[in-house]
């Protein structure tokens, strides 16, 4: 059956409308996600930029705070303070009860705290809660002005505020020492205006940003090029299925799954070339047991309508004898076919197979006896099964018919029964040359024959294994088939004691 290779796979419009491919989807979710990491970028490094710093700043004087007071009462505290105020960028003042310094530790220039007047410094140590905890307040300097600074003289983007000392922490605790008096410790840092730093950070993220989008363009199209290109010619070259012709893309290898993918369009091609094949095949052999039975019926009849002395009872039973071939081919054709398309029902009862392997067999017999076959039952004791026992002769006889076609010059043919465990096994060997190896796996298929020439069935129509897989599967019972090239076939399967 040639198959029209115009036929091309067509999609509904409707299927295909407003759906992206692989490439610019991908595309177009790499530029999202990029978008949404530099969104986070910019919140974090620049919206969110003081929130964060202050807080960073406001774990820094609270630890300083933490050390000192650990060391209040030794010897060389100000050689520690002195450090952690360089290291920290902080200035520290403690004062006792009465404003009267105690340590004083000034590395930042222009700290508040050493520029408060003592009514400040007063009304911070009143704002100090009295149980020791601590506050932590933020405020801004007045700016230094400079009277000599103009900024309307000068040209470009001048500074127009004169220079401040910005925002400040005050940290402040009330502090106890050994011998009973109390004190407080107070510590300024400086909020670095992050004017400057935002402005550097805006031009950085600039760069990040141009940076980024070329290198996301440039690698996303190559990843949706890697990916989509497979794809694509794989599902170009699956058009192709449909006239049966299956070619593995060159790029189909660049992933597991489009490999496996290709390995499974190439088998699928295989198997429809079989089919195909097969499908020819059988058409060409029903076509011949057709023919055989019609042209021997032409013939005799018209042999005793022109010779009145050819009418003999002989020459009707060999009419009668091909129009029953020619029944039970056309019989066993529209069963195979209804068995295919499902309309299979089992009636399951128990029943004795011996008795109908016995039945079968002389029947059997008696029919291909005069043909020179010999047919062997080896069956002695009585074995009660569950199945259908209609569906059950079917199979047996199709298997025995199978077996006299294909048997060997001696024209025999053995049928064992013999008792397992919790089944009863039915064997059909014939001595025929038997099938290779590579063919068992097909033996059972719908349209399959072995590579062997095409032979007449002797009884039956050639179709009745693949209709005794299905009967046997119906039973979901075990069957199989074993075969030694030279020495012959044995077809079997099992059936559930009752």
């Amino acid at each position: 059956m040639k198959r029209n290779k115009t036929n091309t796979l067509a999609y509904p419009d409707a299927f295909i409308a407003g759906r992206l491919g692989i490439r610019n989807r991908m595309l177009i979710q790499l530029a999202l996600l990029v978008a949404f990491i530099l969104s986070l970028v910019w919140v974090c490094q620049i919206a969110m930029l003081m929130g964060f710093y202050e807080s960073y700043r406001s774990s820094q004087v609270r630890e300083a705070a933490h050390v000192i007071l650990q060391n209040i009462d030794h010897d060389d505290l100000e050689e520690l303070a002195d450090r952690i105020s360089a290291e920290n960028e902080v200035c520290m003042l403690m004062v006792d009860e009465g404003g009267e310094e105690l340590l004083s530790i000034d590395h930042v220039r222009f700290c508040l705290l050493h520029r408060m007047k003592k009514r400040e410094l007063q009304a911070l140590m009143e704002r100090t809660p009295q149980d020791g905890t601590e506050i932590v307040e933020r405020t801004s300097v007045a700016p230094f002005r400079n009277e000599n600074y103009h900024p309307e003289v000068f040209e470009g983007e001048v500074p127009v505020d004169q220079a401040s000392s910005g925002r400040n922490m005050i940290y402040s605790r009330k502090v106890f020492f050994e011998d009973g008096s109390a004190g407080y410790l107070m510590i300024n840092a400086q909020l670095t205006p992050t004017k400057t730093i935002r402005s550097m950070l805006k031009r950085q993220f600039l760069f990040i940003f141009i940076f980024i989008a070329v290198t996301t363009a440039v690698i996303g199209f190559m990843m949706a090029e890697s990916i989509s290109r497979p794809i694509i010619e794989t599902n170009r070259a699956a058009r192709a299925l449909s006239w049966g012709e299956y070619t593995r893309p060159a790029w189909g290898g660049g992933y597991r799954e489009i490999a496996e993918l290709n390995d499974t369009l190439v088998q699928a091609a295989d198997d429809l070339k079989r089919v195909e094949d097969l499908e020819k095949e059988l058409i060409a052999n029903i076509s011949h047991d057709l023919r055989t039975p019609l042209t021997m019926i032409q013939g005799y009849a018209e042999t005793m309508r022109d010779i009145p002395d050819e009418m003999n009872p002989e020459n009707m039973q060999v009419i009668i004898d091909e129009t029953h071939r020619l029944a039970s081919l056309v019989n066993e054709v529209m069963e195979f076919s209804r068995l295919r398309a499902g309309g299979q029902q089992l009636t399951l009862s128990e029943f004795d197979l011996t008795e109908t392997v016995k039945t079968i067999c002389q029947r059997v017999g008696a029919m291909t006896e005069k043909d020179g076959y010999r047919v062997i039952c080896q069956a002695e004791e009585s074995h009660m099964v569950r199945g259908d026992p209609a569906r059950i002769e079917q199979v047996v006889y199709n298997l025995l018919g199978n077996a006299l076609t294909y048997t060997g010059e001696d024209r025999q043919v053995i049928l064992r029964e013999e008792e397992q465990e919790k089944t009863v096994r039915v064997s059909i060997s014939d001595s025929g040359k038997g099938i290779a190896p590579e063919e068992l796996p097909y033996i059972w298929d719908r349209y399959y024959r072995t590579k062997e020439s095409h032979r007449r069935a002797v009884i039956g129509s050639g179709l009745g294994l693949n209709i005794c897989r299905s009967i046997l599967e119906s039973h979901r019972v075990n069957y199989g088939v074993d075969s030694v090239p030279g020495k012959g076939t044995t077809f079997w399967f099992e059936l559930g004691k009752a």
